[in-house]
């Protein structure tokens, strides 16, 4: 009698866990809630924005977005533990220590390093990387206008001889990274700045503006370049790898649900680079929600009614 006690309970459970995790991922309208993370920049607010827009205008999933995740590593964390099915990742996030030396090829080839990351985040976490929405977004190294002017300087190695004199701004992953952050960086280039301030994106262009900052690294798609008049320069060494932008998603929530899976391949090649400044431009310097531009977007592009 006693066994049979414990045999009932045990089934009980297990059926109230898989109503629990059922229920979890009920939307009540016939579809399930799916999790979407976006880092703390522009351009993977936009796109989460889009991806919700479409994918619940053609279904009945509704899409949740936490927004202002710090850094790629916890989003690519956070799908490999079920806690987001979507994300927006960067083709250069290869070579940011998720995978053994051995199995990695560093380049600087564009479709290598996509083709790469397909694999091997497959392989390892599960993930489906989609190929490019059409833009990068990789890192640059900009300085002020003034010191452009002064300096005559056009490319990285040109400021070897003035980096000890000035502070760089750049975001909160660069300094740790290992194969494209600053220590692989003063190997390439063979020198170090006075100073290297870690923050989130935005607050480097306020750090220019103030003069606290004279050297960031900025991204390729970031408008401030063009509003506070900075010069990008040329990465004579192609020190920095490419970043194509992609949407990324867990492979068993995909093959689960394959009308998700056929909107995200809808994205593949529809934003240029000039686009994606321009939408950020909208965002960050005049004011306007990410939902507005991304639905705008969507629709001047035939993508949404």
């Amino acid at each position: 009698m006693k066994k049979l006690y414990l045999a009932l309970v045990a089934i009980a459970m297990v059926s109230l866990l898989a109503a629990c995790g059922s229920d979890s991922k009920e939307n009540g309208e016939g579809g399930i809630e799916l999790e979407m993370g976006a880092q703390s920049y522009t351009d993977p607010k936009i796109i989460a924005q889009m991806v919700k827009a479409k994918v619940e205008q053609e279904t009945d999933h509704t899409v949740n977005i936490t927004e202002d995740i710090q850094a790629s590593p916890q989003i690519i964390s956070a799908l490999d533990q079920g806690e987001f099915d979507l994300g927006t990742l960067y083709s250069g996030e290869l070579y940011n220590n998720h995978f053994d030396e051995e199995k990695v090829e560093f380049t600087t080839d564009t479709k290598k390093t996509l083709e790469q990351a397909q694999k091997l985040f497959s392989e390892k976490f599960g993930i489906k990387w989609y190929d490019s929405l059409g833009f990068q977004n990789k890192y640059s190294i900009a300085v002020t206008k003034e010191i452009a002017e002064k300096h005559g300087v056009e490319k990285i190695s040109d400021l070897s001889d003035l980096a000890g004199d000035l502070v760089l701004g750049t975001d909160t992953s660069w300094p740790n990274r290992e194969n494209d952050g600053y220590r692989a960086f003063q190997e390439a280039y063979g020198y170090e700045f006075s100073d290297v301030r870690g923050m989130e994106a935005s607050l480097m262009y306020e750090g220019v503006e103030a003069g606290e900052l004279d050297v960031v690294t900025a991204y390729t798609v970031d408008p401030q370049i063009i509003e506070l008049d900075l010069k990008v320069l040329k990465d004579d060494r192609q020190f920095f790898p490419p970043y194509q932008a992609s949407l990324v998603g867990r492979e068993d929530t995909l093959e689960k649900y394959p009308e998700v899976d056929k909107i995200l391949q809808e994205f593949i090649g529809t934003i240029t680079e000039e686009e994606m400044t321009q939408l950020i431009y909208e965002v960050d310097i005049e004011g306007r929600s990410t939902e507005e531009v991304a639905k705008e977007f969507l629709k001047e592009k035939g993508l949404l009614e």
